[in-house]
């Protein structure tokens, strides 16, 4: 199994099941344009936390500006929250792609996530409408 980091690779939607909290962390990765990126960290009901990223040419991160919104987060997601806070604080430093997996480092730190697959599944969901709706002859 090959270890990619190519944007399309990496661009999507994760999330980080733990024992520490009651909902998932759920992250979403964007290259905004060229060398931007975002990651987007959000707990449910929690707070958001955007790192805002910059890609060297060695294909490794350096963080520009990590912002989190300051609202009253559930209990029993409190824990998961402020330890995924303080992972991010020293800014993500890598971001790879084994299959179905994506890793982040910060501050000397791994964190595996797996892939995240709401929207794709709504996509198949809403492609199986249309081909129906197609199929029957109604729209001919």
């Amino acid at each position: 199994c090959k270890m990619s980091a190519t944007t399309e690779d990496l661009e999507g939607d994760w999330q980080l099941v733990s024992d520490k909290g009651y909902d998932p962390v759920k992250v979403t990765l964007k290259n905004i344009m060229g060398s931007d990126w975002m990651v987007a960290c959000m707990i449910p009901k929690g707070n958001m936390m955007a790192s805002m990223l910059k890609r060297d040419e060695g294909g490794k991160f350096s963080l520009v500006k990590l912002n989190c919104t300051n609202k009253e987060t559930p209990q029993e997601n409190k824990e998961l929250e402020a330890e995924f806070k303080t992972f991010l604080e020293p800014g993500i430093s890598n971001l790879l792609r084994d299959d179905k997996n994506l890793i982040i480092e910060a501050g000397g730190k791994q964190k595996q996530l797996v892939e995240d697959d709401v929207r794709k599944n709504q996509e198949e969901a809403q492609n199986a409408k249309l081909t129906n709706a197609k199929g029957s002859g109604r729209f001919g």
